[in-house]
């Protein structure tokens, strides 16, 4: 079942709209068959009193001299003047039944009980009418009107019948006025928030928000683009901080690492020699994550610059692959090739850290199995490499998350060592190299793949 905080702006406008016109128009339909029906009924008791006052009148001679049949007849011309009246009667003075009248096929004439002298009574299909007869300020009878409604039953009909198509008219209009009328609040609001969907998915937080209104909508485009200025002053900083500490630890890690690489070289005790080992070991991750950082700034301030030269798919795989197999202890990287000594254009030295960072990330996050694939094609004019590992996987909800800087799974980030770079470098590189980069993951392994464009060789002209 669909939730009303569920619906998105611009649909929740259109129904608060529609809502509120289908109120209007109820309320205004009901009010008008009210007062319409209420006028009626005003109107008819009025002339029944009037036409009661005249009957009244012409049988005060009646009355005197005993006349019924003249009474009588008196009334029986109402079949002509008022052919709605079911039962007219005359009362003398005493309360006695004088002169009747009843409309053919009427029932038996019933005077209700709450009906007062001079006054009407209306009933759910009747409308009763009570008036004295006067002669010289002397009571000297009464007369009883009893009419049919059937004429208002009829109008109330005519006026539902009237409203019903009326109502829906009225629906359809203004559903069309409302998606018209939304369109000012919710095409702003939609703007702001794709706008921050963008800013979340790409980090771009140069993203402008045009909205030169001044209501609360303005107000918080305003605050929004603020906040993204001062994200950028932040990260401006911090890429200012990386960039300077990053720099100024390389130079004493340099000369850190020769000492120690000169002191495993000369020592020859155990475990002394194993010590210096380590700590190589250490300095070289240090020295990766100075590189990583150093990267990042680059990429930050747009100083990432590429050295580009062709070079053979073949053996820059060949290179690549059995440097990385001689450091790696625990997996067989296994190759599988289908092309035919293809040129790409390309950093090599960025390239093989983008493969190098795959491999790595493939030995780290499968633990405990023994082999990771390197898989290489081309389709049509691009070169494609999957980097393949039987591991732990990726969640579905985190892929679309892991090229960001720092981003790490949460499933991962506690036992398994890193900062969440090196695919972000990565796909930094494959950008700039007008490629794409992806990843594919169930439950069990992870499939990473990259394309670069081919270097297509024209065949030389015939002679």
């Amino acid at each position: 079942m669909v939730k009303i905080h569920d619906i998105s702006i611009r649909d929740k406008l259109v129904l608060m709209l529609v809502f509120t016109s289908v109120l209007v128009l109820i309320v205004f339909l009901m009010v008008f068959i009210f007062t319409d029906v209420e006028s009626y009924k005003q109107r008819k008791a009025n002339s029944l009193v009037g036409l009661a006052h005249v009957i009244g009148t012409n049988s005060i001679s009646t009355i005197q001299f005993q006349d019924n049949d003249a009474a009588t007849q008196i009334l029986s011309e109402l079949q002509n003047v008022a052919p709605e009246i079911v039962h007219a009667a005359i009362m003398d003075r005493t309360g006695k039944l004088f002169a009747l009248y009843s409309k053919p096929g009427a029932d038996g004439l019933t005077i209700p009980d709450g009906l007062k002298v001079n006054k009407y009574l209306f009933t759910d299909k009747e409308l009763y009418v009570s008036q004295q007869i006067f002669d010289n300020n002397v009571i000297v009878g009464t007369v009883f009107l009893e009419s049919d409604l059937s004429e208002l039953r009829d109008i109330i009909r005519t006026k539902y019948e009237l409203a019903v198509p009326l109502f829906f008219v009225a629906i359809i209009f203004s559903f069309i006025v409302a998606l018209v009328v939304q369109r000012y609040i919710s095409n702003r609001l939609l703007a702001l928030v794709a706008t921050m969907k963008e800013v979340s998915n790409t980090g771009h937080y140069k993203e402008s928000i045009a909205d030169n209104g001044k209501d609360e909508i303005s107000m918080l485009s305003n605050v929004f683009e603020d906040l993204m200025k001062q994200i950028m002053e932040n990260q401006r900083r911090k890429d200012e901080f990386i960039g300077i500490a990053s720099h100024e630890l390389k130079t004493p890690l340099t000369s850190i690492k020769g000492y120690v690489e000169l002191l495993e070289s000369i020592e020859d005790k155990q475990p002394n020699k194993q010590f210096a080992r380590k700590a190589l070991e250490n300095i070289n991750k240090l020295e990766k994550l100075i590189q990583d950082l150093l990267d990042v700034s680059k990429i930050q301030s747009g100083q990432l610059e590429l050295n580009l030269q062709e070079f053979s798919i073949r053996n820059f795989l060949d290179d690549t692959i059995s440097g990385f197999q001689m450091i790696s202890k625990t997996h067989l990287i296994e190759r599988q090739d289908q092309f035919n000594g293809e040129i790409i254009v390309a950093d090599r030295q960025r390239i093989e850290q983008v493969l190098t960072n795959l491999l790595s990330n493939a030995i780290k996050y499968s633990p405990g199995e023994e082999k990771v694939i390197v898989h290489s094609s081309t389709n049509g004019a691009e070169l494609v490499i999957k980097v393949t590992d039987f591991g732990i996987g990726i969640p579905q909800e985190e892929q679309a998350n892991i090229f960001e800087r720092f981003y790490r799974t949460r499933d991962t980030s506690i036992h398994i060592s890193g900062f969440g770079l090196g695919l972000y470098i990565a796909k930094d590189i494959i950008s700039r190299h007008n490629g794409k980069i992806w990843v594919e993951s169930q439950e069990k392994g992870s499939a990473f793949y990259f394309s670069l464009p081919l270097m297509i060789r024209q065949a030389a002209p015939d002679v």
